[in-house]
């Protein structure tokens, strides 16, 4: 792992030049993680490298906000020390041929050689100045997510860019900006939960009653009056 904790020592001044003053290397398995936050927002870049040194895996800008894992945390269990992103880059993935293409150039390219490690650490900026700061700059608070998000697209497409626990997710950001959404959603959800329910109790009940216990939270006007949110 010595290599890639070298290609992470090379990044990190120039990803503290475009504000990214944060580091963790992850020995175990090469993961490298750049990251920014403040009181409630997160943005996280994470290089996945193999174990060898031909070992790209892959690259990708993720956003979490605070206040909304606090409010999740009370009604699911999150796993310790696993970073909980709210946000993905699904724009990104949607342009599949040239997502591919770089995976497979940065993927073969043999990292034997200084020339060939500066060309990769090269192209891992390029990347993020290209992809996912401009997704970072898309989404640079929570109500943006509001915004651009759950008031524009239909509910199907909420789980491509809200990663795990999407609905509850959702419903909680919502909530917090009042989107006139959020009752049309709660019951299709409500319904959708019923129908699996049905379907396989012992798989979906659980799921159900966190979701039954965040809506009655989130429908309280004292409860929703304390729930912070930003501008």
């Amino acid at each position: 792992m010595r290599f890639n904790q070298n290609i992470f020592n090379s990044l990190i001044p120039k990803l503290k030049d475009r504000g990214f003053d944060k580091s963790i290397y992850t020995e175990h398995n090469g993961g490298l993680e750049f990251y920014k936050s403040d009181d409630n927002i997160d943005h996280r870049i994470t290089l996945d490298l193999g174990v060898s040194k031909i070992g790209f895996v892959n690259i990708y800008g993720r956003i979490s906000f605070l206040n909304v894992i606090e409010i999740l945390s009370e009604y699911i269990e999150l796993r310790p020390n696993i970073y909980e992103a709210i946000v993905v880059n699904y724009d990104l993935y949607k342009n599949k041929e040239d997502w591919i293409k770089m995976h497979k150039r940065l993927g073969t390219l043999n990292l034997k050689t200084i020339s060939n490690i500066e060309y990769f650490e090269n192209e891992i900026i390029n990347h993020i100045d290209s992809f996912i700061i401009p997704f970072f700059s898309k989404f640079p608070t929570l109500k943006s997510v509001n915004n651009q998000i759950f008031e524009k697209l239909s509910f199907e497409e909420f789980p491509n860019y809200i990663t795990g626990n999407c609905t509850l997710k959702t419903l909680i950001i919502m909530k917090m900006y009042g989107n006139p959404r959020y009752e049309e959603y709660k019951i299709s959800k409500n319904e959708e939960y019923k129908f699996y329910v049905n379907q396989n109790s012992s798989m979906w009940k659980s799921s159900y009653d966190s979701f039954l216990s965040l809506i009655a939270y989130l429908d309280k006007s004292d409860n929703y009056n304390q729930i912070k949110y930003d501008n």
